[in-house]
């Protein structure tokens, strides 16, 4: 897995149970989706050029351990699946003082045609890094 975002849990993020709410867990994992686009080639000029789009359609998210103000985080990500046109990712969001995995959220994006809004294949160069990240233990 690589590295694809680092944070601090901040006091505004703290719910009425005194941890962080499950929105700034998102907040943490949408930021690292950015950055692992990103590395694979899905740059932000890309994306803002219109060539290609992509649809998040599926999020499955566990949490595995509270999080609070002043713990800093980071999170890591590895590639479940690619094919033509979909991608599956893993992150896990962890606590880096402790080593503890305290989110794990797998991510299902489609490679769209902004125009036409239908699928089309992930670029040849994005389908080659993706699956030089492939997981081990990942299916297929």
């Amino acid at each position: 897995m690589i590295e694809t975002a680092r944070g601090t849990v901040h006091e505004w993020q703290r719910d009425h149970m005194g941890h962080i709410n499950v929105r700034a867990y998102m907040e943490f994992l949408e930021e690292a989706c950015w950055q692992f686009y990103a590395m694979l080639g899905m740059t932000p000029s890309l994306l803002r050029s219109g060539a290609l789009h992509l649809a998040a359609v599926q999020q499955n998210i566990s949490y595995r351990k509270e999080l609070y103000p002043g713990d800093t985080v980071a999170v890591r990500t590895g590639v479940l699946e690619m094919r033509d046109k979909v991608l599956r990712f893993r992150h896990e969001l962890y606590n880096t003082e402790t080593g503890d995995v305290c989110s794990v959220c797998e991510f299902t994006v489609v490679c769209l045609d902004p125009e036409s809004r239908k699928s089309q294949r992930f670029p040849d160069a994005v389908a080659a890094r993706a699956r030089e990240l492939i997981l081990p233990s990942a299916p297929g």
